[in-house]
C-alpha cells in the first residue's frame, strides 16, 4: 500500500495524492515521512511543507502551524497557511 497524503487549510483541500515522501516542519525540527511510518500526531511549525508526489513531481506549502497525523499509510496534515 502506498502513502496517502491530504493537506487541508480552514479554507479548502490543497493537496490530495499518493506521495513517495513528505517532510513537514515539527514544532522541534523537520523530519519527514515515508511510507510504513510508525503512527505518529504531531503539531508543526512554521516553515514549508515538502511533498514529492508517486510520480517524482515536488511540491511546496507555506505552514504558520498545524498538526500532522500519519496512520496505515494515511498522512493528514492541516495547516494555517
Amino acid at each position: 500500500m502506498d502513502l496517502h497524503c491530504e493537506i487541508v487549510t480552514p479554507e479548502k483541500q490543497i493537496y490530495n495524492g499518493t506521495v513517495g515522501l513528505v517532510t513537514v516542519p515539527g514544532d522541534m525540527g523537520q523530519f519527514t515521512i515515508l511510507k510504513n511510518h510508525a503512527p505518529i500526531i504531531t503539531t508543526l511549525g512554521a516553515g514549508k511543507i515538502r511533498v514529492i508526489a508517486k510520480s517524482g513531481h515536488e511540491d511546496f506549502f507555506k505552514c504558520k502551524s498545524g498538526i500532522a497525523e500519519c496512520k496505515d499509510n494515511k498522512l493528514v496534515i492541516l495547516i494555517h497557511s
